[in-house]
């Protein structure tokens, strides 16, 4: 309506001491639950997206690209997994649940 142009750069995940955080979480409430095996694989799932995610300098590099080309796209992914974003994105959303559910260990075996 302005003439504004907007521009998504929407990233992955950035290796940053974020990640190391998912030590700090207490878990000690949940041992002996149906829950805690989900919460050790999601704190080590944490802690290796720190390790492997990009670096900062690559979600700036992709900044600098959209605010300095003549015709940007409308959104850059910058991920260190762009198939499994794109795959996140684009599968319906009770498949991605799924998937999500099923590496955490949270889906019932099936018979």
């Amino acid at each position: 309506m302005f003439g504004i142009d907007v521009i998504v750069v929407a990233p992955g995940a950035v290796a940053t001491p974020i990640w190391s955080k998912a030590e700090q979480v207490d878990t000690a409430p949940y041992l002996g639950t149906p829950y805690a095996p989900a919460l050790e694989r999601l704190r080590s799932y944490m802690l290796a997206l720190g390790e492997k995610g990009l670096s900062p300098e690559k979600i700036g590099e992709a900044v600098l690209h959209a605010l300095t080309a003549a015709k940007p796209k409308v959104r850059y992914n910058v991920s260190p997994t762009p198939l499994q974003h794109w795959l996140a994105r684009n599968l319906p959303k009770r498949v991605v649940d799924r998937m999500i559910g099923k590496r955490l260990g949270l889906l019932p075996a099936r018979r």
